[in-house]
């Protein structure tokens, strides 16, 4: 059965596929759901400010003192509604602040992103405190106050022009990396649209953040189902389940989570000594470094799973819904501590923005009992211990986190009205298994 065609909208969606996909959220498909055949992607990419005139510098340290009090002020009336905060507050904080007014009203805009995030934490009980405690800030330039241009200056060819106030524009020479200005090249052809650029100051060192975004083209009809098991033994598990043999799971491909768990151990390690000698200043700059050495470990994962879903014809990721599986960690304090270190929802962010920079589309299923379910018979066993899943009823050995996989990639299939489940073993065949940790094809079972 295949999927019913798309019906397009105004906005180029197939009908219905916002109640299914997530799109910042968690749903769920339904059946014979359509997908959708066109997505805005957003991409960030970071340059540096290269030897500014110490003017300019000044000029820009000024604006984020002035930014920083502005968002602490529309945060001072605690809404997150930008119509209360632009009645009430905008007209006041052109009088208090020294700043053009389209930085006045990205500050209202940040202020709200800032206390939806703080009431979202308190509501999970992640954070004590009633109100927000604004630290630092960055400031937010959309494109009524910025300008962006290549010149043919050859040590620096790239040139943001900042309007600070109504008397103050500045000129500053961005410098990027190969890939960086690969994009921004892009952009400048007109391949990329440029939206907002936040201007970051960190270790004294100023840094501008351009938010590019473009409408791509995403498979309508997929034919090749790719299941993505996250986990902390294997950070990564996929595997690919064709519509045309959905009996057949295709070789699967495995990414260990050895490194990761090393880095985090490592640093843990040094954190708790540095804490014992009250070093905290340390402690900061340890955990920033780790968190860029994690983070680029998993962007060279969240890489490689995408290219293995672009080996198979017209690819579809499927992943489970990790939301609020903190809440279900019971482990020993050690356990708890390394689990919740897991960026498992970071991974799949980063698998999804590059996956739809490919034209890949990326679904959210349920995750009940994936792990525990049998993929050949359906059986669910009431536990799994080690890294192999032993079905009770068919006896089928396999690693677990490839199991996992095949049932996610297959529960997308039965809403697409595949059938998917292989018949079980009978007393004249013969079990064959993949062992844990493996990575090979799915077994086959023959008579005899």
């Amino acid at each position: 059965m295949l999927l019913a065609k798309p019906r397009f909208s105004k906005r180029g969606y197939a009908r219905g596929w916002w109640k299914g996909v997530v799109g910042g959220s968690f749903k769920y498909l339904k059946l014979n759901q359509t997908f959708p055949v066109k997505k805005e992607v957003q991409i960030t990419v970071v340059g540096k400010v290269w030897n500014a005139n110490k003017g300019k510098i000044l000029a820009l340290n000024r604006c984020l003192d002035e930014y920083f009090k502005a968002v602490k002020f529309f945060l001072s009336f605690n809404s997150t509604s930008k119509t209360y905060l632009h009645r009430n507050g905008y007209e006041k904080a052109k009088q208090l602040f020294n700043l053009n007014t389209a930085l006045i009203q990205t500050a209202r805009d940040k202020a709200v992103e800032i206390l939806k995030s703080f009431n979202e934490r308190k509501k999970e009980g992640k954070v004590k405190l009633e109100k927000p405690k604004l630290k630092r800030v960055s400031i937010r330039f959309d494109k009524r106050c910025y300008s962006f241009a290549k010149t043919t200056n050859v040590l620096t060819p790239y040139w943001l022009t900042l309007s600070l106030n109504r008397m103050i524009r500045i000129s500053l020479p961005i410098k990027f990396g190969k890939r960086q200005q690969k994009l921004i090249e892009e952009a400048l052809q007109g391949k990329w649209q440029f939206c907002t650029v936040e201007m970051v100051k960190r270790n004294g060192e100023w840094y501008a953040h351009f938010v590019l975004k473009k409408e791509v083209e995403l498979i309508d009809e997929p034919e090749t189902f790719i299941g993505v098991d996250l986990g902390e033994w294997n950070v990564a598990v996929a595997v690919a389940v064709s519509k045309r043999n959905p009996l057949k799971p295709m070789k699967g491909q495995f990414w260990s989570g050895a490194k990761i768990r090393y880095i985090r151990g490592k640093y843990t390690h040094i954190r708790r000594n540095l804490q014992r000698k009250k070093r905290i200043d340390l402690v900061k700059r340890i955990g920033s470094k780790e968190e860029r050495i994690v983070n680029q470990i998993l962007h060279t994962i969240a890489k490689e799973v995408v290219e293995y879903a672009k080996q198979f014809p017209k690819p579809i990721i499927v992943m489970e819904k990790l939301k609020n599986i903190r809440k279900n960690m019971n482990g020993s304090a050690k356990l708890n501590r390394r689990l919740h270190t897991w960026s498992f929802r970071k991974l799949q962010t980063y698998i999804e923005y590059k996956a739809n920079l490919e034209g890949i589309t990326v679904v959210y299923v349920s995750p009940k009992n994936s792990s525990k379910t049998c993929h050949r018979c359906g059986h669910v066993a009431r536990k799994v211990n080690g890294r192999e899943f032993r079905c009770p009823k068919c006896g089928l050995i396999y690693n677990r986190d490839l199991n996992s996989a095949i049932n996610l990639a297959r529960s997308l299939m039965r809403g697409a009205g595949w059938g998917t489940r292989e018949r079980a073993l009978n007393p004249c065949m013969k079990s064959s298994a993949v062992k844990a940790d493996g990575t090979g094809e799915a077994p086959h079972f023959s008579a005899g």
